[in-house]
């Protein structure tokens, strides 16, 4: 996964740019549900039409699925709270609830 997709249309240099409107990851154990595909683009890839989500959700499932609550604060060196994550956890992909597996 990265901070952008590609565009879904090849450009006059032969390649793909930047696209920040539509991303993949592939997430797999850890506490994260397997076999599935979230969320769906345009049929010409142009933009989420199912299950949009933002980087801090992202980030907010990760934690989730490592059990550890998003909400978390930790203290920075001059003891400003700062969250695991800022986003909410997208609950159809972790497989893990509260620290228990969930079948």
């Amino acid at each position: 996964m990265g901070e952008f997709g590609r565009t879904p249309k090849i450009n006059a240099g032969k390649g793909r740019d930047h696209f920040t409107d539509a991303w993949t990851a592939v997430l797999a154990g850890g506490g994260v549900k397997g076999g599935l595909a979230y969320g769906r683009t345009s049929d010409d890839g142009q933009e989420v039409v199912d299950g949009k989500i933002g980087i801090g959700d992202l980030l907010a499932t990760f934690a989730a699925a490592a059990g550890v609550p998003p909400t978390t604060e930790n203290l920075s060196e001059l003891g400003r709270p700062i969250k695991v994550a800022e986003g909410g956890v997208i609950e159809d992909v972790v497989a893990v609830s509260h620290g228990k597996r969930v079948e």
